[in-house]
């Protein structure tokens, strides 16, 4: 039976896991990221280090068994490649929203046709504005990037000697036109940015290299193993918890997202309200509801009332669910999709003298959820009606965030048996990429594995949902 080591480089955690083509995790190894030195920067050679680490820790026990490797990490990154390979400067996180000013430009310059192109309109956490600023800003890096690079794309390098991308990394970039997975040169040329920077894409269920000699003895990998392109941690979740045209995906982690797929094409109607995204499967299109904060919320909260995220958690499900608590508006970070919108502007309504510090807590995990709520609603009015919402991260692991949402949201409910979802999707692509399968649909159809459990949806949830939308 085949084996393939998954590796998901995420902003606070790196994890590496090896499965089989049926979906089973054998194997599982991870380490957190430093990011006390800046939220919004990091170390790139970090990323390198630790994953070699969890590599050696992983192939002293999977021994030889390992056929191939596949990535998924962070998006939204900028981190320039120099003519040495090295990174130029650490690299900048999707959560930094600096480049405002060079987003504005490009919606004033482009407007619609971002959307129409590239499926989405220009967000400071994208990483074309972020080159835009670093050209103006700090011209000698910009010179001396040979390539910019995402998270796994630095890895991958790093262990086969290329540079390459995939559609849904270029995607999140700006300016991949979404009809043919390819950088518009002439939007490129228009804004003056040298398009010999961008790496090639390549479809994600492909083979972008072999381990080299060098890596081979770093990681304790065999030299010469396949390394599999794989995909941005977004389309990799998806994959991992079974989104497909009746099934959305609900994930509370630092941000809280939806995320939902489509047939090509489909997005156009949701260009502007949602995000539009390349899919790893390129029968589909990815897209994104999201509120910047999610469960950044509930650590906000816990650590402005002085109490633990376990207490934070055991107060909200203390307190019923009723039409009468106060509102909680999550927009610390910004609202996100629908509105797009990324100034800072979280809100209370309806507080009364009588509300304790446990119904506060019940109200900032409801207000938490109502933004994707939105989202959905939004989906299904344009793309189509789901049936299923699979719950993911702190969606399914905390109780009371669990039946907050099955009272939300209206969809059968649907618990991961693999919980790691953006591993598990992973392992799909590699395993599609090895010709074990004949297509991404079909290897996710027997990967992903996800089980019913009873959350029904409550009436004095959507009394209270309607407060939100209406306040």
């Amino acid at each position: 039976m085949a084996s393939i080591l998954a590796i998901d480089l995420g902003t606070s955690r790196i994890k590496t896991a090896v499965f089989d083509e049926t979906g089973r995790m054998s194997l599982i190894r991870s380490q957190r990221l430093d990011r006390a030195a800046s939220p919004d920067r990091q170390d790139a050679e970090a990323w390198y280090a630790v994953t070699a680490r969890l590599l050696r820790e992983l192939t002293s026990e999977a021994g030889n068994r390992i056929d191939a490797l596949v990535l998924t990490g962070n998006m939204h990154a900028l981190l320039g490649i120099d003519a040495d390979g090295n990174p130029v400067e650490p690299a900048r996180l999707w959560s930094d929203n600096s480049a405002q000013v060079q987003s504005d430009e490009l919606n004033r310059r482009f407007g619609d046709t971002l959307l129409n192109r590239f499926g989405c309109r220009a967000i400071p956490v994208f990483t074309l504005p972020k080159i835009m600023q670093m050209k103006e800003e700090q011209p000698e890096s910009y010179r001396k990037s040979t390539v910019f690079l995402q998270s796994k794309d630095f890895v991958s390098f790093r262990l086969t000697g290329n540079f390459a991308t995939d559609p849904t990394d270029a995607s999140g970039v700006l300016g991949m036109t979404l009809g043919d997975s390819r950088w518009d040169a002439d939007f490129f040329r228009e804004l003056g940015i040298d398009t010999g920077k961008l790496p090639p894409i390549l479809p994600s269920a492909s083979v972008c290299g072999k381990v080299t000699e060098a890596a081979a003895a770093e990681t304790g990998l065999r030299e010469g193993t396949p390394v599999v392109t794989g995909s941005g941690d977004l389309s990799s979740a998806a994959l991992g918890s079974g989104v497909n045209d009746r099934t959305v995906s609900l994930t509370l982690g630092t941000a809280g997202q939806l995320l939902a797929t489509g047939s090509p094409g489909t997005g156009a109607k949701l260009a502007g309200k949602l995000f539009v995204f390349a899919h790893a499967d390129p029968n589909r299109e990815l897209y994104l509801g999201s509120v910047p904060s999610g469960g950044f919320s509930f650590e906000w909260f816990a650590r402005t009332h002085n109490i633990s995220m376990e207490e934070f958690f055991q107060l909200a499900q203390s307190v019923p669910l009723t039409a009468d608590l106060p509102l909680f508006y999550p927009y610390i970070l910004g609202k996100g999709a629908p509105s797009m919108d990324y100034t800072p502007c979280g809100a209370w309504q309806g507080l009364r003298a009588d509300h304790a510090l446990k119904e506060l807590c019940r109200a900032a995990v409801f207000g938490t959820l109502c933004p994707l709520r939105i989202c959905c609603n939004l989906l299904e009015s344009c793309a189509g009606a789901r049936s299923e919402l699979v719950l993911q991260a702190l969606a399914c692991r905390e109780t009371a965030v669990r039946e907050t949402a099955g009272a939300l949201f209206p969809q059968e409910k649907l618990l991961p048996v693999n919980s790691e979802a953006s591993l598990l999707g992973a392992a799909v692509i590699g395993f599609t990429a090895l010709g074990q399968y004949p297509d991404i649909a079909a290897a996710a159809k027997v990967m992903v594995k996800n089980q019913p459990v009873e959350l029904p949806p409550s009436p004095d949830a959507e009394r209270l949902f309607q407060r939100f939308r209406n306040a």
